[in-house]
């Protein structure tokens, strides 16, 4: 179902021919690469380095032909850089990441839309029915949940979903007009969002949820890792709560996986494809096999998975994926069509999310992640299993958890979730690395599973920034079920009502107690000084740059954009010091300051906003467990 004119497959043919055989590993992009920076160093639109480690960056770029550099996503310091058509993609990938100003060097590959040839169908949508949509609908048909589609763009103009589609981007192109020139986005659109009860064509799964199309594929249906991991961070910074990603590919990218630690740490739920390769290798498609992303199979009209979906550990559900008619878009007129594929799969959980949306607004991503995967219908081999994850999506059951008035406590089994193992209970044991767990999301840098009310609270109130890794699994400590982290220690109190049934341990006072150094004692009171935050509690000041990053960050409790002193107060405690000089593990000494839950330090070498940092308490306090 390729719609491309002659003259443009010439030039892409001349294009290929023209580039030697080893300028790009397969399924990589010739002449360009993505590069992310450490802080401090950074690269203008011509690709200029400028910062510390700018002289080697700039050295290594100007001998790769380096022309432009585009930030993919404000704040990302990822770029994708054009370089030599002929440049030795993997070569040089090797090279910048030896470099110390760089965290990663890696191949821009292709992505393609995962659509499978038609065959003919019925018209009728069998699979509403199967996911019991229509009884789903007389609970809620959804409100303006925006619903981002990263795909080939959206025609706003189709009768069934005019009105509903937003001004978008086109990454592809880079350019502001997101309107389709293949169908692929604008079926997927229609299968999450159409309108329904409009006496017209079809009806998608959440009939009042927003469209925002993001373009990311070209009218060939492919398209960039820098364009998809750019279009993931814009529909976040757009307000989307719901990222549908009907395209993949088998290679792994850290510029994806970085947008998508991104997206669910602002609390967006990401639904992507598993993929349509079980016959060809079988191979995990990202961006659906991050533990970020609920990966969705297809089945046909017997709930079966079908033989063209990729399985895997990573699928996490299963949706209709066989001749599903919905809002088409071919040879440049709207129209309806039936397709085949883990692309129509994906839009069906979207848009139930939509739903779920629509009656819970304040939900969390992982809550509803839980949610959608609990309220399934087990289908295949009792429980998760490598096809169906855990079970065919079911609108209906899902709708109906949304309205449980405690919805937090009936999704997990435990107060806090997956109950410790057994060994990890006060010991040493819940620091070892652990197994995925199942509903949980699993970190692989450090091998621990952060579940429940605990990794709500982690994801609602700034994630990885804030908190680091987990270092632990849960445990009990004090009677209290406890997780670890690079800088703080979560803390279960059920005798507190939501939302402060999750604490923060006292790990700045922990630290110095631990050191043998009673903070009432070796820093004295003071006095209020100009220019400066006194707290008259434990008599100490908080000054710039400090003052800064303390007001910066906050625990969520009045729902408002920002953070208040209140809740700056919460995430990080009183100070218990004023500004002293200390040498810390990597054997520098720097300026920090004590607070009741945390450590700041200056780090002069760094560039705003990272020369004011978080001290990693977590990992001293653990480090010899």
């Amino acid at each position: 179902m390729r719609r491309l004119c002659l003259p443009l497959v010439l030039v892409l043919a001349t294009l290929f021919v023209s580039a030697p055989a080893h300028a790009a590993p397969p399924g990589a992009r010739a002449g360009e690469i993505i590069v992310a920076l450490r802080p401090g160093t950074a690269l203008s639109s011509s690709a200029t380095a400028s910062g510390s480690g700018a002289v080697e960056l700039a050295a290594a770029l100007r001998r790769a032909g380096a022309t432009t550099a585009r930030e993919l996503g404000a704040g990302s310091a990822a770029y994708q850089i054009t370089v030599n058509r002929g440049a030795d993609i993997a070569r040089l990938s090797a090279t910048l990441s030896a470099l110390p100003v760089v965290r990663y060097a890696e191949a821009n590959h292709e992505r393609k839309l995962l659509r499978t040839p038609n065959d003919p169908v019925l018209r009728q949508q069998w699979a509403l029915r199967n996911i019991q949509a229509p009884e789903a609908w007389d609970i809620t048909t959804g409100t303006a949940i925006v619903i981002a589609i990263l795909d080939t763009g959206v025609s706003s103009d189709h009768p069934d979903l005019k009105g509903k589609v937003l001004d978008g981007y086109d990454f592809h192109n880079n350019d502001g007009d997101a309107s389709d020139d293949e169908g692929h986005g604008t079926y997927v659109a229609g299968v999450a969002a159409a309108y329904g009860d409009n006496n017209e064509g079809i009806a998608g799964v959440c009939w009042g949820c927003q469209i925002l199309p993001v373009k990311v594929l070209g009218s060939n249906g492919s398209g960039s890792d820098a364009a998809v991991a750019a279009g993931m961070r814009y529909a976040v910074d757009r307000g989307a709560r719901i990222i549908s990603m009907s395209l993949g590919g088998d290679e792994d990218a850290q510029v994806i996986r970085d947008a998508a630690v991104y997206a669910r740490a602002r609390n967006v739920l990401l639904v992507a494809a598993s993929g349509n390769g079980q016959a060809n290798g079988n191979r995990p498609n990202y961006p659906g096999a991050y533990p970020e992303t609920l990966a969705v199979s297809a089945t046909d009209g017997s709930d079966i998975v079908t033989g063209f979906s990729t399985t895997g550990d990573f699928v996490d559900i299963s949706a209709p994926g066989v001749g599903v008619w919905s809002t088409g878009f071919v040879d440049g007129r709207n129209t309806y069509e039936a397709q085949n594929g883990t692309s129509a799969a994906c839009p069906h959980v979207a848009g139930v999310a939509g739903l779920v949306m629509s009656i819970r607004p304040d939900i969390s991503a992982s809550d509803l992640f839980d949610l959608l995967i609990r309220s399934t219908d087990d289908r295949g081999a009792p429980g998760k299993d490598p096809a169906n994850g855990y079970g065919r999506l079911n609108a209906l059951r899902a709708v109906q958890f949304a309205q449980l008035p405690d919805l937090g406590r009936s999704l997990v089994p435990s107060p806090v979730g997956a109950a410790p193992a057994p060994e990890a209970k006060g010991g040493a044991g819940a620091f070892s690395r652990a197994e995925p767990a199942a509903g949980a999301r699993y970190f692989g840098e450090t091998g621990h599973n952060l579940n429940g009310a605990f990794r709500s609270f982690w994801e609602r109130n700034g994630g990885l920034p804030i908190f680091g890794f987990p270092l632990s699994e849960e445990l009990v400590e004090n009677s209290y079920t406890v997780q670890y982290f690079e800088r703080f220690r979560l803390e279960f109190h059920p005798e507190n009502a939501a939302p402060f049934d999750v604490l923060l341990g006292r790990m700045g006072a922990d630290a110095l107690a631990g050191q043998g150094r009673n903070w009432q004692v070796e820093f004295p009171r003071g006095a209020a000084q100009p220019g400066c935050r006194f707290f008259a509690e434990t008599g100490q000041n908080v000054c710039e740059p400090i003052l800064r990053a303390w007001r910066a960050s906050g625990v969520e409790l009045d729902g408002r954009r920002g953070t208040s002193e209140a809740e700056s107060t919460a995430l990080f405690g009183l100070p218990l010091s004023g500004l002293i000089a200390e040498t810390l593990a990597d054997g520098k000494t720097y300026q920090v300051q004590y607070f009741e839950r945390a450590r700041f330090e200056i780090h002069p070498e760094n560039q705003p906003p990272f020369a004011v940092l978080s001290g990693l308490l977590g990992a001293e306090l653990t480090r010899g467990r």
